[in-house]
């Protein structure tokens, strides 16, 4: 092949690869200056080759690609074709800049997605993770979205020009996780309800283990509904109780003093032969503290204490 033929070669693989198309690989390479041109075309055709295949693989599966522009809205320069499947709108959307991403972000999630992509920009980050968000799909259905993003910047300047990252659809991992917290928190509070036995007197069983992080957020718990219910007479049944240790049993007993302190009676029943053993071991003045063996007493003496007035509510 002759010096000519070959830089017309040259050129049509050029105008090829300026389109994004794959021209084939040169063969017959010579040690000439034309042979330095041919083998750096060769590595061009090579690494498009691998980004077409790249782009593939996020085209038919569920992982969609985005380069945004960063300036408001976040305009999107590209995306992969299987963001209908995803958003429901087509890429023409995207790119004839008839849709910005914000617009898909739901209302009340854009202030906390636009701080993260502030915050993580301003700290120098090369990429981040979004929390979980929510997108508008065009039929109106809501979706979950785990969200993975590049910063990129001008080399000489380093100021921000594009964000490229990807998304999916995390919709089902995010509400099995949602459920698994409601049930937890339903699980918690039926382990130490708060019952309105009477007007002015709030009795809160203790059922199953107790930790140090239940017994507290147990003493958040009553405190605030005695200050809310302005309780008379509280009554801890410690009945149900399983095997607790001191410094659990030392935070029910700061529980006890602190409702004492919002001017609260409050009373213990229900105590265990091991609860008082610890109880002694831990040097607790008992001579201040109101116990009843059974709660069906601990509940008498309330109701007496409280004048046995009608109740505003038999539970809560």
């Amino acid at each position: 092949m002759n010096q000519a033929e070959r830089l017309r070669r040259i050129s049509t693989s050029l105008a090829r690869l300026a389109n994004e198309e794959l021209p084939d690989f040169i063969e017959d390479i010579d040690d000439g200056p034309l042979g330095d041109i041919e083998r750096n075309l060769n590595h061009a055709i090579g690494s498009l080759s691998t980004r077409l295949e790249e782009r593939l693989l996020f085209a038919i599966g569920p992982v969609v690609v985005f380069r945004w522009r960063a300036t408001d809205g976040w305009p999107v320069e590209y995306v992969s074709p299987n963001v209908a499947e995803l958003t429901g709108y087509p890429t023409e959307d995207y790119l004839l800049d008839k849709l910005k991403y914000s617009d898909l972000v739901y209302p009340e999630d854009l202030a906390r997605v636009g701080e993260e992509v502030s915050t993580y920009s301003a700290s120098g980050a090369e990429w981040f993770a979004h929390e979980p968000y929510r997108l508008k799909r065009r039929d109106g259905q809501t979706i979950w979205i785990a969200d993975y993003t590049v910063i990129r910047r001008a080399p000489a300047s380093g100021q921000i020009t594009h964000y490229f990252g990807y998304i999916f659809d995390t919709t089902d991992h995010v509400e099995q996780s949602l459920a698994l917290e409601r049930n937890e928190q339903t699980l918690r509070q039926l382990k130490s309800p708060l019952l309105h036995v009477w007007d002015g007197v709030l009795a809160m069983p203790v059922l199953g283990a107790v930790d140090e992080a239940r017994a507290s957020a147990m003493t958040d718990a009553l405190l605030t509904e005695i200050t809310r219910s302005r309780v008379r007479v509280a009554v801890l049944d410690l009945t149900g109780l399983e095997d607790v240790d001191a410094a659990t049993l030392e935070h029910l007993m700061r529980m006890v003093r602190a409702a004492t302190m919002l001017g609260s009676h409050c009373i213990v029943s229900g105590i265990s032969p091991r609860v008082a053993s610890i109880i002694v071991s831990l040097g607790i003045d008992v001579a201040k503290l109101s116990t009843f063996a059974t709660l069906s007493a601990a509940l008498g003496h309330a109701l007496g204490q409280a004048g046995r007035r009608r109740p505003d509510r038999l539970n809560a």
